[in-house]
């Protein structure tokens, strides 16, 4: 039996602050989305992320630990790891760039197209950032809405504590709003968190 308490947090916080979550994005976050559908459909139709972006900005995508060329032709599963990343320097970057002129050189190891099947609402994908992406796409994310452990989310208020009590205007624990102090001491480390920023 699953005896873990879930925490839905809504921190109402200053703009800047949304870049102190930066380690937990490269550490990768679980999200909840419609899924079996391309990179594209979750990125953009779901997420809210422009096109455009995802055309111009996002320069890597690795999918289950694997590059990708075409975002939509690459199917997101239920537990599916997502990584994205701006231009990555160096011969690495260019080899591993989507589309790029060294992509062939990874032929062996580049995700393979699939076709979608039906949309699974229930599912889950864990995103992790790089580079730009952090401070670009995490502030939409930390929006829509993350699962983390609450030990994630506890280091971050603890590295960033004075910050926090200077921007933090609100915080909703389950409906009830509470203090940093309380939130810190409420919330378990073993258990999982629901967590949504608003900016103020």
């Amino acid at each position: 039996m699953n005896t873990q308490q879930q925490y839905h947090i809504i921190l109402e916080l200053e703009k800047d602050l949304h870049s102190r979550f930066a380690p937990v994005f490269s550490k990768g976050v679980d999200v909840k989305a419609c899924l079996n559908v391309s990179i594209r459909e979750l990125i953009c139709g779901q997420l809210g992320i422009e096109e455009s972006y995802l055309e111009n900005r996002i320069q890597t995508i690795f999918l289950d630990g694997k590059p990708v060329d075409d975002y939509n032709t690459a199917i997101i599963r239920d537990g599916s790891l997502l990584a994205l990343s701006a231009a990555m320097p160096g011969l690495v970057g260019a080899i591993m760039r989507r589309g790029g002129h060294f992509a062939a050189m990874r032929r062996e190891i580049t995700h393979d197209d699939e076709q979608s099947t039906a949309c699974d609402p229930e599912g889950t994908v864990k995103i992790k950032l790089f580079n730009l992406t952090v401070r670009e796409i995490g502030p939409l994310l930390l929006k829509y809405g993350i699962h983390l452990s609450s030990g994630d989310l506890q280091h971050v208020l603890t590295l960033f504590a004075d910050g926090f009590r200077r921007g933090c205007k609100n915080i909703t624990l389950n409906n009830s709003s509470v203090t940093l102090d309380q939130l810190s001491a409420m919330i378990n480390k073993s258990d999982s968190v629901y967590l949504q920023l608003k900016e103020i």
